[in-house]
């Protein structure tokens, strides 16, 4: 530690017990701070750690927040301390300076008023530290001048704007250029959008094409070529063509990967810096996979172009120019439709790799491809032939099972990904992860997703249930659903099922029993009488599913009617199973699809079981296509419906033609990813084309 008694003067004449993080009192910031600038690097990484995990915990600002922002700019502006380049990084993420939309926040009805003022004054306190980071542009250390540029960006206007592109003019260093390109970038966008005035665009830009055309470097190069694309900006050239070369002339340059760092740390931020100093190591060439995934991200909607790059990275030689390719082919596949099948072929045949970082990646890009991974079906067979039974996370090739560090198993990414292509060939995976004394706590889940087609390992199942009474609930309970999509061949499993009633999840099994679970009757009579409707509701379905006697369950869903939202959603769902024999309940049904839901699930579930009940589509097609307009997470359920109508729903005719003509999946939002994002896409598409074919 420098000794500067100046250094963080003050810091313990703050009163931290009575701030507070994400955890509480906020009474280890000092010793945080003092550990941001310490000698030691390992100690640097743990107080960063600490900051990110809880001072400034997913984002958030709170009171602790802002009391450190003084003694980190203090920190940031003296030249002799270690650390300083997190620091300033720390600062932007604190203002937000990373978004161009963090102001929106300000107007978000649903804020917390607390937490939006302190976010408000972390904005304020850090722009009006300009000075200090313009200081820093001309800092000696590369880092530092990178950070620096990018806290900028808190407020942006003219002067930010010349004094970055006055930077790129003197800059040397090839990251730092990249990092002022990136970012004149994102002010030429700004300003084309009007939202940073005084500035033209074009003069913005200009840098860009110069840096591009001129005969420089190739990281800069691609660099101003994605932001001149994001930008839509033509460059003037074939961009595909152009970013291979300059991928070319990068992956041509020697640079041995940077030393590891030599110590480890109990923290988020150690493993992941450990997992890229193992990803990096053996590499003959500079790490392109950032460079990748920024130009195929920036070509956005262009599929074609996007596809035809990544294509070519992985048909290269080189198992780090293929590698470099996969994460952006995944995210390609996960956001935009298309015609992947040469793509993803090319996937499968890295699991065959000898680099197992490669394997390991491909197969965890292949995992929730659902159908679009059946190119790869052939090669994932031949992989897991040749793969170990199980291992660890982080050892090679992936196995058939995943031991993690605390002894938990999961099935590896190659099962789960046959097994969502209903592929019989996982069958001796499964059964063999069944029949382990630890099994996976998620291969019931596989075994579903192969549905009728698991019927063999029914007996095995009921073993595991019988002779595993202490296993985890989840490893259980996702049995319990595979039999229930194995369906009657699954009644054996009958005695099993009823011992786990009034449980939800044991009543849907049952209902897919259908007339098999005939022994199960009186036990779903006395759960229907449950005062609780999650498991009341799901005990009546099953019940007329094995009896098909209406009068047995009708009082029952009728009632729930007049329940919560939630409640009269699902009993809905149930009349709908009914149909006519539930026409009694169609003023009430009438009346729910009118009802006030922000999200449409309501009325949605009640127009879907009023025409199952009267037929009449005129007074529940328009619930339906007012629901699907409302809420677009709602179209998978409106259209599975739609086909019913026939030619009756030829209203819906321009949203199915519109849905279909989407280049970007229907479900997926800026800054999040959810695992069924494909499956549940592609299934929307599959409607969308059954409707029309019914529709005519």
């Amino acid at each position: 530690m420098i000794n500067d008694s100046s250094l963080f003067a003050g810091l313990d004449d703050v009163d931290w017990a009575a701030l507070h993080h994400a955890y509480g009192p906020a009474v280890e910031v000092p010793e945080l701070l003092r550990g941001l600038v310490d000698d030691d690097p390992a100690a640097r990484e743990t107080a960063l750690d600490g900051m990110y995990g809880a001072v400034h915990h997913q984002g958030d600002v709170y009171d602790s927040t802002l009391a450190t922002i003084p003694f980190l700019l203090d920190a940031a502006a003296r030249p002799q301390l270690p650390g300083r380049g997190p620091i300033v990084e720390l600062l932007g993420s604190y203002a937000g300076a990373e978004y161009d939309d963090v102001d929106e926040d300000e107007d978000d009805e649903y804020a917390d008023e607390e937490e939006v003022a302190h976010q408000m004054a972390a904005r304020a306190a850090i722009a009006d530290a300009r000075p200090v980071f313009l200081a820093l542009l001309a800092d000696p250390d590369p880092e530092m001048r990178a950070a620096a540029a990018g806290a900028l960006m808190v407020r942006p206007d003219a002067g930010i704007s010349a004094a970055l592109s006055d930077r790129l003019a003197v800059e040397a260093d090839e990251d730092v250029r990249k990092a002022l390109l990136d970012l004149l970038g994102r002010l030429g966008r700004l300003a084309r959008t009007g939202r940073l005035t005084g500035v033209d665009p074009a003069g913005l830009l200009a840098p860009l094409v110069e840096t591009l055309t001129a005969d420089g470097p190739p990281q800069p190069r691609l660099a101003a070529l994605a932001q001149l694309v994001e930008a839509a900006e033509p460059p003037g050239v074939d961009v595909v063509a152009t970013a291979l070369a300059l991928f070319d002339a990068l992956y041509a340059r020697e640079a041995p990967p940077p030393s590891p760092a030599g110590f480890t740390t109990d923290t988020l931020r150690g493993a992941v810096r450990q997992l890229g100093e193992r990803e990096l190591a053996g590499r003959p060439s500079p790490p392109a996979a950032p460079l990748v995934q920024q130009l195929s991200a920036a070509l956005g909607d262009r599929v074609g172009e996007r596809t035809r790059l990544l294509t070519a990275l992985l048909d290269a030689p080189e198992w780090y120019r293929r590698h470099d390719a996969i994460a952006p082919v995944q995210r390609l596949v996960d956001g935009w439709r298309g015609p992947y099948r040469e793509l993803v072929a090319r996937l499968g045949e890295q699991l065959l790799d000898p680099e197992p970082r490669l394997a390991g990646a491909a197969a965890s890009s292949l995992r929730h491809l659902d159908v679009l991974a059946a190119p790869a079906a052939d090669a994932m067979v031949r992989a897991l032939d040749a793969a170990p039974r199980e291992a660890r996370h982080d050892r090679g090739a992936p196995p058939w099972v995943i031991r993690w560090g605390g002894g938990e198993a999961a099935l590896g990414p190659v099962p789960v990904a046959l097994a969502a292509l209903a592929d019989r060939r996982v069958l001796p995976v499964l059964r063999w992860a069944l029949e382990q004394d630890q099994p996976p706590e998620d291969v019931g889940q596989a075994v579903a997703a192969l549905g009728p087609a698991a019927a063999e390992l029914v007996p095995l199942i009921r073993d595991r249930l019988r002779d595993l009474p202490d296993a985890p609930e989840r490893f259980r309970s996702s049995l319990v659903y595979a039999l229930g999509r194995i369906g009657p061949a699954a009644a054996p499993c009958l005695p099993e099922l009823l011992a786990r009633l009034p449980d939800d999840g044991a009543a849907r099994a049952l209902a897919a029993l259908g007339p098999a679970a005939v022994d199960a009757v009186p036990a779903l009579r006395r759960a229907t009488g449950s005062d609780e409707w999650r498991q009341r509701l799901p005990a009546a379905s099953a019940l007329w599913q094995v009896t098909g006697d209406a009068e047995l369950v009708l009082p029952v869903l009728a009632r729930s009617l007049e329940g919560t939202t939630f409640e009269a959603r699902d009993a809905a769902r149930g009349l709908a199973e009914l149909g006519p024999a539930a026409a009694g309940t169609a003023p009430r049904l009438r009346e729910l699809c009118a009802a006030a839901d922000s999200t449409g699930w309501l009325p949605l579930a009640a127009a879907v079981a009023l025409w199952r009940v009267t037929g009449d589509a005129a007074a529940t097609l328009p619930t339906l296509l007012s629901a699907w307009r409302a809420n677009s997470y709602t179209a998978r359920e409106v259209v599975r419906h739609l086909a019913e109508f026939g030619p009756l729903a030829a209203d819906a005719v321009p949203l199915l033609r519109a849905e279909l003509a989407r280049v970007r999946r229907h479900n997926v939002r800026e800054a999040t990813w959810t695992t069924d994002q494909v499956a549940a896409d592609e299934e929307l598409l599959r409607y969308c084309r059954a409707a029309l074919d019914a529709i005519g």
